[in-house]
């Protein structure tokens, strides 16, 4: 199996397909023809290791192409094996029908693993996984987080995965009762959608409003951010309450918590405060701000609003060395 893999991630590394070239499959079983499409009429080569492979090839036309669909000698190994056109090459893994091929669709450049393999993924949203039977964990990273699932792999087939990647958090992780915070979700499709299907799930007596926009379609590939103000009952009990978003029709779950307090952190009152409008605003996104600092200075030595404490110097200081980029 690891001889396997290390072929796969060779495969990966000569992705030298272009213009007049494209495979059906990176990864083919011994069991299955080499499906090839060109842009001429001359038929592909084969090789291993430099020696050409002879190879018999059925020819289509489909549309501006020409589809081929090779079969080799029933004797020729596995391995990884360069298949070319009279323009281009692309390299093809072929393996023992013993094990299983699972094909993951995402957003390009996510780093998956399954089975304990690596993968990033390609331009495309593409990466292959070659495993024996059985199932296996697939994790994906977004966001700083784990998205986990399972995958059942069967010997001599084939599965695609299609990943939507989500994560959703508040402006604030902290709120007063009778507050209004904002929850977004930053996602990413491998594929387009009409329209984002969102149905949110709050504490009873919570209500949200969605933002202009919320359900635009969603654009496969592309980074995505949609958010609900979320009004958090003046009645409201001190305590923590999860916020659940079902994106339905991406079949997929995202979730965050907000604690409720009557009391909130120094740096939390500071980095939401409108200095403008002179109130606490936990719906704007959180930055220590010059303004902010300034205003924050006119209560060194005094009680700062919301907090329930003396605001120091040393408090200032600290969030001066955020804004500033210290450590």
């Amino acid at each position: 199996m690891k001889s396997a893999a290390v072929a796969l991630a060779l495969v990966a590394g000569l992705g030298l397909g272009g213009v007049g070239l494209e495979v059906a499959h990176p990864v083919v079983f011994a069991t299955e023809p080499l499906v090839v499409w060109t842009a001429g009429d001359v038929p592909p080569q084969v090789s291993l290791g430099g020696a050409l492979v002879p190879a018999l090839w059925e020819r289509a036309e489909e549309g501006d192409l020409t589809r081929w669909t090779g079969v080799v000698p029933p004797w020729a190994p596995l391995g990884v094996w360069m298949v070319c056109s009279d323009r281009s090459c692309q390299a093809v893994l072929r393996v023992s029908p013993e094990l299983g091929v699972v094909e993951v669709k995402t957003s390009p450049g996510s780093l998956l693993c399954l089975g304990g393999q690596i993968r990033v993924t390609d331009q495309g949203g593409w990466t292959h996984f070659v495993l024996p039977p059985g199932n296996h964990e697939l994790i994906s990273e977004f966001g700083g987080e784990a998205v986990r699932r399972w995958v059942t792999v069967r010997a001599g087939e084939r599965a695609q995965v299609a990943i939507v990647l989500a994560q959703a958090a508040t402006s604030t992780p902290i709120a007063l009762p009778g507050s209004t915070v904002v929850l977004g979700v930053t996602l990413v499709s491998p594929r387009d959608f009409p329209a984002l299907g969102a149905e949110l799930r709050l504490p009873e007596g919570w209500e949200a409003v969605p933002s202009a926009g919320v359900f635009d379609p969603i654009r496969g590939g592309e980074f995505a951010v949609r958010w609900w103000f979320v009004r958090v009952p003046p009645s409201a009990a001190l305590d923590a309450y999860t916020l659940t978003l079902d994106l339905v029709d991406l079949g997929v779950q995202t979730r965050t918590t907000l604690t409720v307090a009557d009391r909130l952190p120094t740096r939390v009152v500071v980095c939401h405060w409108d200095v403008a409008g002179d109130q606490l605003n936990l719906a704007f996104p959180c930055a220590i701000t010059y303004n902010r600092l300034r205003w924050a200075a006119t209560f060194v030595g005094q009680e700062l609003p919301f907090t329930g404490r003396v605001f120091t110097a040393a408090d200032l200081a600290a969030l001066a060395a955020e804004w500033q980029g210290e450590p």
